[in-house]
């Protein structure tokens, strides 16, 4: 069934919102059925409710609305009228009635919706129970499954309770996790508030309303149970002796090695345990950095790190609240630098990507774009906040352009747009190349074919080129032509894959040359390379060095007329 309201983003057709409900929210808050990333606009800015079989929409924000040019407080809506929030222009599009649209829908049809659902309970999956106690399964195909309300989620669960993207299982050395990744909403994993945990058959999850039940037929992943073991010492005579007088010698050492030791540090554990509990985080994260100076087992090492990262966690929280978002940015990429290496801090990383994220939303909506796209550029490709920073980037992209353009008609820029794309002008230099005219024929034409056609004629001209480059190893120039095809089109994965190698090329540290038998006894070079990659992810001052930033702010005037790669 098709959606009977949808709002499109006039700037960027592509971009646009649809639903079915007959009352939903629009604004910037995540708690909002239309969340709109404009820093102009307020947190719950309007509401739209049908009523007699129209939609109305009433202005519920401090910020003003616009209905095709005039400011509206509440207004009925019709078939391509024209609203403004904040600075950003949306068209509405109003589909035919529907005989069911009127009918009363079960709260469990509104309230959870399964991307990709399956009846065969075959391998891991999850029992999704609501609170009617109807359930569904969703088996576990993926190596990363997000949960959450947004419906970019893999299985939708709707609840207030519920944030947009709450938290991820995930598929890591053979074994499945559970981690939060809500900056608002805990989860609780059989009545225990959690960060992160391993699944086991039977574990209850609980998500705002909903029960999420893990089971698995894998042997894999059944919990072990430690057994001891007690063999009896069949030696006799002089051996016997010579045993008990060796266990006379040594039983000092190996008491202290095998039984002290490791239960002094499981005491020490369960005490930073309860500090943690308390809130004493700073004396807790001393009392775990001094841990991991000494030698400790690898089963103790990954939980002192764990315990670690949930310290730093709780300190970048209470530095955003009580300080700042950059007074916890900075804190978090210090210990990133000296931390990060490991699984134990996937979590800090992406919160390290919303402080980015965060900061890069103020700077747009201060209008300071080059201190935004710093952030916007430096979120990692694997990032949940990837695709979102992307969004942002071509938005400011094209804001920079469009104010020219407002005054000329259909045929005018299609005609201008024909000339840059003769002459291989397709996205630079800025207000002069053919790629942002086409969006503003777009922007009044959404289905035009021809434009369409050029937009898809420039794609392939930017894949030729950096995938040529790209079998030939010149990573730089390959780069160059990748990102242009990834801003045109970010939903291209095998684009962004080679974009990542390209970076990782261009950052590894080159090695000199050494002769055979040097090489094989060279030691294994992976903390070295987790450095560099640790670097790499924290380097925000190179994004300055990127097509973008250059185009948008230092060589507009010197520029290249055109893209072509001679």
């Amino acid at each position: 069934m098709s959606a009977n309201f949808k709002i499109i983003q006039k700037s960027d057709p592509r971009t646009y919102f649809e639903t079915q409900l007959q009352s939903f929210l629009l604004g910037k808050s995540k708690e909002c059925e239309i969340v709109i990333s404009d820093p102009h606009i307020s947190e719950v800015q309007a509401r739209v409710e049908k009523k007699d079989q129209k939609y109305v929409i009433k202005n519920m924000g401090e910020n003003p609305i616009q209905v095709n040019g005039r400011s509206a407080h509440a207004q009925f809506l019709k078939h391509g009228d024209e609203i403004t929030f904040g600075k950003t222009k949306y068209l509405i599009q109003l589909h035919g009635e529907d005989n069911e649209f009127n009918k009363t829908v079960k709260l469990e049809a509104k309230t959870m919706v399964l991307n990709s659902p399956s009846n065969k309970e075959i391998g891991p999956r999850l029992i999704c129970t609501n609170s009617a106690g109807k359930s569904k399964t969703y088996p576990l195909k993926k190596d990363k499954v997000v949960i959450g309300r947004s419906s970019e989620a893999n299985l939708q669960l709707v609840h207030p309770l519920i944030s947009r993207k709450h938290c991820i299982i995930e598929k890591r050395d053979n074994a499945f996790y559970v981690r939060n990744i809500s900056t608002t909403n805990p989860i609780y994993v059989n009545h225990q508030g959690i960060s992160e945990k391993r699944l086991y058959p039977g574990d209850q999850i609980k998500i705002g309303t909903f029960s999420v039940t893990f089971l698995s037929d894998r042997p894999e992943d059944v919990k072990t149970v430690k057994e001891k073991i007690i063999t009896k010492n069949k030696a006799t005579g002089y051996s016997l002796w010579v045993a008990l007088v060796l266990l006379l010698t040594l039983g000092g050492y190996f008491f202290y090695l095998h039984a002290y030791a490791p239960w002094k540090i499981k005491q020490t554990l369960l005490a930073v345990s309860k500090q943690i509990d308390s809130g004493n985080y700073i004396p807790a994260q001393n009392m775990l950095k001094r841990l991991l100076e000494t030698d400790i087992s690898p089963e103790d090492n990954h939980e002192a790190r764990e315990l670690l990262a949930q310290t730093a966690l709780a300190i970048t929280r209470q530095k955003s609240e009580n300080e700042s978002v950059e007074s916890a940015k900075t804190y978090l990429m210090a210990y990133l630098a000296e931390y990060g290496a490991g699984k134990e801090s996937e979590m800090l990383w992406d919160r390290l990507d919303f402080y980015r994220l965060v900061l890069g939303q103020r700077f747009e909506g201060s209008e300071k774009y080059h201190l935004a796209l710093r952030q916007y550029a430096a979120i990692r490709e694997d990032s949940l906040y990837f695709e979102e920073a992307q969004k942002a980037v071509r938005r400011i992209w094209l804001a920079y352009q469009q104010p020219s353009r407002e005054e000329q008609t259909l045929a005018q820029l299609f005609k201008e747009a024909e000339t840059h794309f003769k002459a291989k002008r397709y996205l630079t230099p800025v207000n002069k190349n053919a790629y942002s005219l086409y969006q503003a024929v777009l922007a009044l034409e959404p289905q035009n074919e021809l434009v369409l056609k050029r937009i898809e004629q420039i794609k392939a001209f930017y894949r030729e080129y950096g995938e040529k480059y790209f079998q030939k190893e010149k990573w730089r120039k390959a780069l160059s032509f990748l990102e242009r095809y990834y801003f045109i089109d970010p939903q291209a994965p095998d684009i962004k894959e080679k974009i990542k190698v390209c970076k990782n090329k261009l950052t590894a540290p080159k090695q000199p040359p050494q002769p055979p038998e040097q090489q094989k006894t060279v030691p294994d070079q992976k903390p070295d390379e987790n450095r560099e990659e640790i670097k790499r992810l924290l380097e925000e001052s190179g994004t300055e060095s990127s097509w973008l930033m250059q185009y948008l702010f230092e060589n507009q005037e010197g520029e290249k007329g055109s893209d072509t790669p001679w």
